[in-house]
């Protein structure tokens, strides 16, 4: 399954409709962030673009932190791993 959503470049091909996959993107997509790090927006969206192929930074962010993968300020200046 991991090789239909991930390429061999270690990129997102997809966003997945079941959740079960879309669990598994988000840990994927989560790796790729250092757990004792903030990040600005800018930060996080270099590292998003960089890890997908369908363009939709803002989708993935979200659900990095309605997951609970990552908390942010509520000005959204600082992001963070949970």
């Amino acid at each position: 399954m991991m090789r239909t959503l991930i390429n061999k470049l270690n990129q997102i091909k997809r966003w997945p409709k079941k959740p079960s996959d879309k669990k598994i993107v988000i840990e994927f997509l989560s790796s790729k962030f250092k757990s004792n790090k903030q990040y600005s927006e800018k930060e996080v969206n270099e590292i998003i673009s960089q890890s997908h192929l369908f363009n939709d930074i803002a989708l993935l962010r979200r659900e990095l932190i309605s997951k609970k993968c990552f908390q942010r300020k509520d000005d959204g200046s600082k992001y963070w791993r949970l």
